[in-house]
């Protein structure tokens, strides 16, 4: 399994495609902050703005917005609400097809923008540590960069079930088909400009085959120079390839990789020393300063909170 395949299953992502939006006219969307979810929007047709604390982002066509933390945020109109032609128009919900559809406008020409907008939630532990690892904000133009990736088949795929009345098992597809457009978006973003971390060291296919094999076998004896070796590198040369594309160095990233395995592990009912021993370290003792030092708790405060944490249901 691929890198980023089997990170996705270590934080047990599940994506939630919440509703599409029609909207036109003047419209205003607040979204409150998020708890242990993050929040994608994904422009089918038209254009808005993405308001952020301190920032604005133009959306167009084919852009795919995520916010890893779930980030307090708004959507706006593309052109400022302050005439005649352009008052603002609350939306409503129709809740009557397979997929919940917030409008403003009577038919569907009259709309500026159409939007895909969900949610993925993702496991203590292991998801909070993913969703770290991602850029503070994630914008790509899937058009742009994707092209090839069978993107048209799926958005027509998933227009088609959202749009239609709910039949057996729609859910299970929307929800699907939003788990592979998730998917993509992440594996096209490393072609847009990105800070250092995850994405652009899951996009270097030389330093992938270390995290692959990490993630293969978390409790080998891993130093720099096997992973380099790996990667046909120099110790020097790999050392600062992959402190630029991570924004970590060799060991912090093998310590963030054995630690998200282990709340997977921890979280299926294992003991705390076969964990330990699993994932490489030679005592019980180490494993859990290693353990504390990434999440803040030792594995067995971390499995408590982890086992008592209620569901919240989040309203659309």
């Amino acid at each position: 399994m691929d890198a980023l395949s089997r990170l996705l299953q270590l934080a047990q992502v599940q994506v939630l495609i919440d509703v599409r939006c029609l909207l036109g006219g003047g419209f205003v969307l607040p979204h409150a902050q998020l708890r242990q979810e993050a929040v994608f929007h994904h422009v089918l047709a038209g254009q808005c703005r993405l308001q952020l604390p301190g920032r604005e982002l133009q959306l167009q066509t084919g852009d795919f917005v995520l916010l890893p933390l779930g980030g307090e945020h708004a959507l706006r109109s593309a052109l400022p609400i302050r005439s005649a032609t352009l008052r603002m128009q609350e939306p409503v919900m129709q809740t009557e097809l397979a997929l919940p559809l917030k409008t403003n406008v009577q038919v569907q020409s009259d709309a500026s923008v159409e939007l895909l907008c969900g949610r993925f939630r993702y496991a203590q532990g292991a998801g909070q540590l993913l969703t770290g690892w991602l850029p503070e904000v994630l914008h790509v133009n899937l058009g742009a960069v994707a092209p090839d990736s069978g993107l048209p088949v799926l958005l027509q795929w998933l227009r088609a079930e959202a749009q239609g009345a709910s039949r057996p098992g729609a859910h299970a597809v929307i929800d699907g088909l939003g788990q592979a457009l998730l998917a993509l978006a992440l594996r096209a973003a490393p072609q847009s400009p990105l800070p250092a971390g995850l994405l652009p060291l899951l996009a270097d296919a030389r330093l992938a085959a270390s995290m692959r094999a990490v993630l293969d076998a978390p409790g080998r004896s891993w130093t720099i120079e096997k992973l380099a070796s790996m990667a046909a590198m120099s110790r020097a040369t790999y050392a600062r390839r992959f402190q630029a594309l991570a924004g970590c160095g060799v060991a912090e990233f093998v310590l963030r990789l054995r630690i998200m395995q282990a709340c997977a592990w921890l979280a299926e009912g294992q003991s705390i020393a076969g964990v330990a021993e699993a994932v490489g370290y030679g005592s019980e003792a180490a494993f859990v300063t290693a353990f504390k030092r990434v999440t803040g708790q030792t594995p067995a405060r971390w499995r408590r909170a982890d086992s008592q944490a209620p569901f919240v249901q989040q309203q659309v």
